[in-house]
């Protein structure tokens, strides 16, 4: 068994094209063309990045899986003209996760995997960015064999690390990275951006939220560093910053957005001076003139109900002015764009963007039950309810759930209710 360098062939498939999108006054904004960066979306329904698990291991590389042809069909079922699709978090290193199934994107054998999928999406006159994914101290070395990094030797401790297939096991105690492995970190990152790009992807999105590697850097209960790294909001920025000014010198700061949680919670993230830091950190990021910044909603959760999340927050001194992503949108500079996700349906996807609160909004939950919900909200059919049951594989059979939906319903006012929420 070999272990995986980057790939730097480059894949060449049917262009998108852009053309004949004017819209009028009567078009809701929702449906109104946008410039993103390089690209010209002919409307604001954007795909979210979604973990499904459904990559096939590789006989090739150790702990690494790769995208077929189901990969394939599942991205070309969401695929409309001029839309936007972001890609599943995705790892950019062997070290960066090692969970089953997540396909990532340094290998050949997975940069070829994903030429096929962007192929498609093009041939749909659609576009796709490729999210670039560290879990940082959530993996775990039984998954990777190797050691995880983090800002700090800060482990999660409220919770066990918990894979299909795997007993229950406690956290790894995260290695702190030093200044030369942060910059060898960055340069995977960089790595997996070329890859991205000379695979077809239109852009790349840093996933720098939900307790991941950046956003340890980002909260002060996980990174206690006293040197250039931690210490202040502005010095806790400093990983995520540096890392988007070298992804911006690699593939061009319109193909780069972020991908941000200013408010969460998952992974045991509780750090204080929130308003502060991620205001901070939107304005320097904009300042880069990228593509886009992606904000989590502030009540989104993936496991706590509103009441709970709010309580959360209070108890850790979280919220600041207010418990919305107006502040952040605030300080974002043109032409960085602001796309928002988190618990969005047909009752309130229309209103924020009308008003100019954000630019774009990404649906997750609907967009997997509903592979033509482009098309449902342009015209007002129902949705179909989604199966959270099915979210995540590996299954026996990988389309059930995926590219194939069986005893379909159509969504009641309740499943939209909670789908603000969980």
């Amino acid at each position: 068994m070999r272990t995986s360098s980057h790939h730097a062939a480059v894949y060449f498939c049917f262009p998108s094209d852009t053309s004949s999108m004017d819209s009028d006054a009567s078009t809701p904004a929702l449906f109104a063309p946008l410039h993103l960066g390089s690209i010209v979306l002919s409307h604001r329904v954007v795909l979210a990045p979604l973990t499904r698990n459904r990559a096939e291991p590789s006989e090739t590389y150790d702990n690494t899986w790769f995208p077929t042809g189901l990969n394939v069909l599942y991205y070309s079922e969401r695929a409309t003209q001029g839309g936007l699709l972001i890609s599943e978090a995705t790892p950019v290193s062997r070290r960066a996760s090692g969970l089953p199934g997540v396909p990532g994107i340094y290998t050949p054998e997975q940069c070829e995997g994903w030429a096929k999928v962007t192929c498609a999406v093009h041939k749909k006159r659609a576009f796709i960015f490729c999210q670039l994914w560290h879990q940082g101290r959530v993996t775990h070395s039984r998954l990777t064999s190797l050691e995880p990094w983090s800002a700090s030797a800060v482990p999660i401790e409220e919770s066990l690390h918990n894979s299909k297939g795997l007993d229950p096991v406690p956290y790894d105690v995260p290695h702190p990275m030093s200044v030369s492995e942060i910059q060898e970190t960055h340069q995977e990152y960089v790595n997996a951006a070329r890859n991205a790009i000379s695979s077809g992807f239109d852009g790349v999105e840093v996933h720098a939220g939900n307790g991941y590697l950046p956003d340890q850097f980002h909260h002060s209960n996980i990174n206690v560093r006293t040197d250039a790294y931690g210490g202040t909001p502005e010095k806790r920025c400093r990983f995520t910053i540096e890392l988007v000014k070298k992804l911006c010198a690699e593939v061009g700061k319109a193909r780069v957005g972020v991908r941000l949680s200013p408010f969460g919670l998952f992974n045991e993230t509780r750090g204080e001076d929130r308003q502060e830091q991620w205001t901070y950190l939107c304005r320097e990021l904009s300042k880069l003139g990228i593509a886009y910044i992606h904000l989590i909603e502030p009540r989104f959760d993936e496991w706590r109900s509103e009441s709970q999340k709010l309580d959360f927050l209070q108890h850790y001194k979280a919220i600041g002015e207010e418990v919305s992503l107006r502040p952040y949108r605030k300080v974002m500079l043109p032409p960085t764009k602001c796309i928002v996700a988190g618990g969005y349906h047909p009752g309130n996807c229309w209103e924020g963007v009308e008003r100019g609160d954000h630019d774009a909004v990404a649906f997750g939950r609907f967009f997997i039950s509903n592979p033509d919900l482009v098309d449902r909200l342009r015209t007002g059919k129902r949705l179909y309810r989604y199966e959270r049951s099915l979210f995540y594989g590996p299954f026996g059979k990988k389309e059930i759930g995926y590219t194939v939906h069986l005893n379909r319903e159509f969504a009641g006012e309740s499943d939209i209710g909670r789908a603000q929420m969980v």
